[in-house]
């Protein structure tokens, strides 16, 4: 669910996030994909170009067909989030979609990306060096969706850095926040996937499935090590050292 307002944004007209439709087509879809391989934005379908509120006729099933139809025409399958509002008794459906960690997307086999208020097409050269540029920059540098720095450990940040200058490697200061910045693990103001995976207050659904072995097939114990990645590894190293022919999956 969204908490944009269409009204709010009628009189600013169309962007670079944001874009009108008096109904659902292909380029709806064309836009979505322009929006996944540029910033990310949003689509309201029901006003036109000019800002006028003309809503759309809705069933039951029909945002789902929507969503299902943009699924099956992109590649890889974009899953926009929907809203549905009520202006001046109107129905107008908002369609989201954020910045895409794997660009380009496709719609049918080609590639737009959003310039100012508009959609264009990308030639062969700025597809390849969004493809180029989208395998240099991983997973764990985007933002982690609905999360703040509150979400993060402090202490488990201040431990890491210590740990680090310990080791006597490279020297880390300042604050918790100065120092996963330093370590370009906050995007935007927000923590990245990689620095939910490090120092998360409450670890996410990860865990690390180590054994200690008697011979090949009989296992003596086992034990699930969930905890943040810096912890968990250091809890995984422990395990081993006090085992006898360790195996970790």
């Amino acid at each position: 669910m969204t908490t944009l307002e269409p009204q709010d944004f009628i009189k600013d007209g169309e962007s670079e996030s944001f874009e009108f439709k008096s109904s659902f087509n292909t380029e709806t879809i064309e836009t979505l994909v322009a929006f996944a391989n540029t910033k990310g934005g949003t689509v309201f379908v029901g006003i036109n170009n000019k800002g006028v509120i003309s809503g759309v006729s809705l069933n039951t099933e029909s945002v789902q067909q929507w969503v299902n139809e943009i699924k099956s025409k992109t590649s890889p399958s974009l899953i926009p989030d929907f809203d549905i509002k009520e202006v001046e008794n109107k129905s107008i459906v908002l369609l989201s979609i954020p910045e895409y960690p794997v660009k380009p997307v496709s719609v049918r086999g080609k590639y737009y990306k959003r310039v100012g208020n508009s959609n264009h097409l990308m030639s062969t050269a700025e597809v390849t060096d969004l493809y180029m540029r989208t395998m240099q920059y991983s997973w764990d540098a985007y933002p982690y969706p609905g999360k703040t720095i509150e979400d993060l450990d402090m202490d488990k940040i201040e431990r890491f850095a210590n740990r680090i200058n310990e080791k006597g490697r490279l020297r880390i200061s300042g604050t918790p926040v100065e120092i996963i910045s330093k370590m370009n693990l906050v995007k935007d103001g927000n923590p990245t996937n990689g620095a939910m995976l490090l120092f998360a207050k409450t670890p996410l659904m990860y865990d690390i499935h180590a054994g200690r072995l008697k011979t090949s097939d009989v296992i003596l114990d086992d034990r699930i090590i969930r905890n943040t990645l810096y912890e968990a590894v250091e809890e995984t190293m422990k395990y081993s050292k006090h085992s006898v022919n360790p195996v970790l999956f």
